[in-house]
């Protein structure tokens, strides 16, 4: 529901927020690890081939965050991130019957991710999945369930670095873990301390014609997530996300001077990628905002884990974006054009 009026300044008052839900969602994910952690021992003891990371939409950007993650940690497993659609098609001469998939549906009918699944198991090859919403179609193929409400985060993160741990490429595995119990806590906070930035951005730049979001490394994918899902599909804002590393290869020519400019920066190790990107377009561009992970206090996670769970933190600070922008666009998040409304 969508009210009349709000104000951030309130000290014990934040429009439409759920703190109970909030912490109850990632106390859900942290609650599922050692659930995650038996699926994918098993597998290992089994033995396997190679895995995929397999989605479409939102559910393939969530995993393209920790598949760069995983890169920058120095994976050398046979570790495929792929579109379902493209998978229907093209196939994969990689893939065979000892192949592992590893899915996400928070439904449980995504209809591109339930074809990809049939498809796995034409060769015989083993489907692990996430999903939300149990006896649905999603949840009844997979071989391996796993379910909870919130924790689509927590599933990619452990099935990912549980696999390299086992294979011996991330022994902080065990004090990562031990960190993330922190998390539930430690994201309400993020959602309190991002608020009157995001309201902000929201009064002023609602109704833009057009903005580009830039991000590096295992931000890359939220980028290209909320543009996609959040401000075209529920809001129907015009978006253009890109990397960093792309930016001045064309972008650049195209920045003025009232141009909206949403830079999301994170603290992986691609944040020098972001630095340039914001020393460069500050010159031209009088419309840039710039949402940091690096602002927000996690006290219960080691510095050194803050560029890996950076996605998890920036999710977090955007959820009130979205609840601003609801209100402001008096558009609610659920209306759609044509998204499941019709045939195609």
């Amino acid at each position: 529901m969508i009210l009349p009026t709000h104000s951030a300044e309130a000290s014990n008052f934040m429009f439409n927020f759920d703190e109970k839900k909030v912490y109850t969602d990632h106390l859900n994910g942290v609650n599922m690890i050692p659930q995650v952690e038996k699926v994918v021992d098993k597998i290992c003891e089994d033995g396997y081939k190679n895995i995929f990371l397999v989605g479409i939409g939102g559910t393939l950007l969530y995993a393209g965050q920790i598949f760069h993650t995983a890169r920058q940690l120095g994976c050398s497993l046979p570790l495929y991130l792929t579109n379902a659609t493209d998978f229907l098609y093209e196939g994969d001469a990689n893939f065979t019957k000892d192949s592992v998939v590893v899915v996400a549906s928070l439904s449980g009918h995504t209809v591109e991710v339930e074809q990809a699944i049939d498809k796995a198991h034409e060769v015989g090859a083993r489907v692990i999945g996430y999903v939300e919403v149990v006896d649905t179609p999603i949840a009844n193929k997979v071989d391996e369930l796993v379910t909870t409400v919130g924790g689509e985060y927590y599933w990619w993160y452990t099935v990912v670095l549980r696999f390299m741990k086992n294979a011996g490429q991330f022994d902080k595995y065990d004090e990562l873990v031990s960190d993330m119990q922190n998390l539930p806590k430690d994201i309400v906070q993020v959602y309190k301390d991002a608020d009157a930035q995001m309201k902000e951005y929201a009064d002023k730049y609602c109704d833009s014609s057009l903005t580009y979001l830039v991000a590096s490394g295992n931000l890359e994918d939220w980028a290209q997530c909320y543009g996609m899902c959040i401000m075209e599909e529920m809001q129907w804002m015009r978006t253009r996300p890109i990397s960093a590393a792309n930016f001045f290869h064309g972008l650049l020519e195209v920045i003025e001077r009232d141009t909206t400019v949403l830079l999301i920066k994170g603290e992986d190790k691609t944040r020098p990628e972001m630095d340039r990107v914001e020393n460069f377009v500050g010159k031209i561009c009088a419309n840039v905002t710039t949402i940091d992970t690096k602002n927000f206090e996690l006290p219960g996670i080691r510095d050194e884990f803050r560029g890996i769970l950076s996605p998890i933190v920036m999710r977090s600070a955007f959820m009130r974006l979205n609840v601003h922008l609801e209100h402001n666009r008096r558009h609610p998040l659920d209306i759609r054009r044509y998204y499941k409304c019709l045939e195609y």
